[in-house]
């Protein structure tokens, strides 16, 4: 029997969200092992980042939506990227690693938002499954590969270079483009969009009021996704404590967005967006003054409102406000502004906060304070999570 639609979405979730447990931890030690410097490690690692990624994953949506399908798009991308990561193992010099990270950020930027659009779609109309609990996969492909890529690693001696990392990101990669060409088409409704749709929708209030506070939001995640594991070691704690906190981050995400659906019948949509702002600021804010072990890898459990309640509010409230035509655009368009121009402005407020403020903890200082912002933005809009009016099936 072909596994269903639900359990292919599942898969490549799995397999996407592993290569990144796998590529976000371990490759810059691998790098590292190679000889690369510091300056060399940040450049090819912010290279998929804004702008390129805003531009690529636009420009797969905007093919998607106007020239193919999600479906369609999603297996050409997702083969770009498994034909251009065979050559990551033998990239050993600088240029050669970065010249294939670009390669690969062709497709592999498309992947999360086409993704995210084929779901929405499905489960819409199969509302018997979520998409929250399609979408809670991913954190469990992160948390075992990289809980299992950690344990071989250390087990094979913590070699320096050592080829087990690039070798997992080929098996994930390729594994997921071989899933992604399973998943089905689901029926296009009424004409094409025009360029004139786009523009309607780039003006329609609702998004910005969405993407506003979503990007302060990202932002403000910035500290944590740098400089978790360089506050744990200005501490003087062990790494323990950053695989610990890490690791029980993904655990509450995976809870959080297991009881979404029963959260989105219970609550309004602005006080769960509200919520996760809010709960993350008081995670930052405590997380800033912090000594203890216990409690700076506990405070991380908060990790579920920061990212689990977050998302699984985001995309619903996306899908209230883009139309089912321009759903990949959609999706793209918050990609490309929270994850791509938001996520790199604030990494880079960050690194100069830190070489400015002389350590990580001041900065999570001021990341409590952008989301107390974010959360205001969100309150004083008037549409951002108002449903749009039902269209027609």
């Amino acid at each position: 029997m072909p596994p269903s639609t639900a359990a292919r979405l599942r898969a490549v979730y799995f397999l996407y969200y592993g290569n990144v447990g796998t590529y976000l931890p371990f490759f810059a030690v691998y790098l590292q092992g190679l000889g690369f410097t510091g300056q060399q490690i940040g450049i090819i690692q912010m290279l998929p980042s804004f702008p390129l990624a805003p531009i690529v994953a636009i420009s797969w949506a905007t093919y998607a939506d106007h020239r193919a399908t999600p479906q369609a798009a999603l297996r050409r991308a997702t083969t770009w990227v498994a034909l251009a990561v065979l050559l990551l193992p033998f990239a050993r010099t600088p240029w050669q690693v970065g010249a294939v990270v670009v390669l690969m950020a062709l497709g592999d930027r498309a992947v999360v938002p086409l993704t995210d659009s084929i779901t929405i779609e499905w489960t819409q109309r199969n509302p018997a499954v979520s998409y929250a609990r399609i979408r809670l996969f991913g954190a469990l492909g992160f948390i075992v590969l990289t809980v299992l890529v950690g344990r071989l690693l250390t087990l094979r001696g913590a070699r320096p270079a050592d080829l087990l990392v690039p070798v997992v990101v080929v098996c994930c990669v390729v594994a997921y483009a071989l899933v992604a060409r399973g998943v089905p088409a689901t029926p296009r409704h009424g004409e094409r969009p025009a360029p004139r749709d786009m523009l309607a929708l780039l003006r329609d209030r609702r998004l910005w009021f969405l993407l506003a506070p979503a990007a302060l939001h990202w932002a403000a995640c910035a500290p944590y996704h740098v400089f978790f594991g360089v506050l744990v070691r200005d501490l003087g704690l062990p790494d323990d404590v950053t695989s610990a906190g890490m690791a029980l981050g993904v655990l509450a995400e995976i809870g959080v967005l297991l009881a979404y659906p029963r959260l989105e019948r219970r609550f309004p949509l602005r006080g769960l967006f509200a919520t996760a702002m809010l709960g993350s600021a008081l995670r930052w804010a405590l997380l800033a003054r912090a000594t203890h072990p216990v409690t700076v890898a506990g405070l991380q459990s908060l990790h579920g409102l920061t990212f689990g309640l977050f998302w699984g509010s985001a995309m619903r409230a996306l899908a209230d406000v883009v139309p089912t035509r321009l759903r990949a655009t959609g999706q793209a368009v918050f990609t490309g502004i929270v994850f791509g121009g938001a996520n790199a402005a604030g990494y880079a407020l960050s690194g100069a906060g830190y070489d400015r403020l002389g350590g990580a903890a001041p900065l999570f200082g001021f990341a409590a304070a952008v989301e107390v912002v974010a959360a205001i933005a969100l309150l004083a809009g008037t549409g951002a999570s108002r449903p749009a009016p039902a269209r027609s099936t």
